[in-house]
């Protein structure tokens, strides 16, 4: 694929509206976080603006991920709970996925995502990381290039879906550079820098499967892939690829993970994901 085609899949997400046509709101949030004058009653007070926003925060708030916790009542108390770097994520995603929930493989993808979001913050914790909110934001947001070729390349998106269970198929990420000369990885990257997130997000979103090649933070790109494999093996998987991969257990062992600790991170993740898609 030529640099043309690469800025063609650029063009086609935004000719669909894209990032540009995020709610008023998210710009807002974003420009304050931004902000060293920024509190965060002024993030709440933004928020509160817009009720259909506000109340997708309330309801990820009550979500899987955070089922352990009281239940939020206010957006100030959902705020609070989720974190001010996990909401920049929200802001990236939940705007974007809500939009196009109806073109299929959107839906799958962000129940994969969530889950992902869920399983890195329970191995963040496992293995004392010293950031769990930014663990969850980044496998929050770790497919959101994905979402990009779902919108933009529906075609080439359905034709990969065809093959998934194929026993003779590439990683999904490995298919699409084959396939198109880049993936989703890549384009995820693009679009966090875009949105000016932190560099140790996009990191981790341009090497979470290839986490040995990060330069800026391996340990987060690395738990990252684990949160990600974690969450296709207990079935929450997106449907362009349906296998784990092999070098998970490089990653697991790289992180300190044993098989013990392996298997609890496996059941406390089944029982929290199970619990996000009860509460949905």
């Amino acid at each position: 694929m030529t640099q043309d085609d690469f800025s063609k899949t650029f063009e086609n997400f935004e000719k669909e509206g894209g990032f540009s046509a995020v709610p008023e709101v998210v710009s807002n949030v974003m420009e304050a976080l931004d902000s060293d004058n920024s509190s965060m009653e002024d993030i709440v007070n933004i928020i509160k603006k817009d009720p259909g926003f506000a109340t997708h925060i309330l309801k990820y708030a009550n979500s899987g991920q955070y089922i352990l916790s009281h239940p939020a009542a206010s957006i100030e108390q959902a705020v609070r709970l989720i974190g001010l770097n996990t909401i920049k994520g929200l802001c990236l995603s939940l705007p974007i996925f809500n939009k196009y929930r109806n073109i299929p493989g959107v839906r799958e993808l962000w129940a994969h995502s969530r889950a992902a979001a869920i399983c890195c913050q329970i191995v963040a914790k496992e293995i004392h990381f010293p950031e769990p909110d930014t663990a969850e934001t980044a496998g929050l947001i770790h497919d959101i290039g994905k979402l990009v070729l779902i919108v933009s390349m529906s075609d080439f998106f359905q034709s990969q879906i065809q093959v998934a269970d194929s026993p003779r198929r590439e990683a999904d990420w490995r298919e699409e550079k084959t396939l198109l000369g880049f993936n989703h990885c890549f384009i995820g990257a693009w679009f966090a820098r875009k949105f000016k997130l932190p560099e140790v997000l996009v990191d981790a979103i341009l090497w979470h499967h290839e986490f040995e090649k990060s330069p800026y933070n391996r340990d987060l790109a690395c738990l990252c892939f684990a949160g990600d494999q974690i969450a296709s093996m207990i079935g929450v998987e997106h449907p362009d690829f349906v296998f784990v991969e092999p070098t998970v257990g490089m990653a697991l062992k790289y992180l300190g993970i044993h098989a013990d600790l392996f298997e609890k991170i496996l059941v406390d993740s089944l029982d929290r994901v199970n619990k996000m898609i009860l509460f949905e």
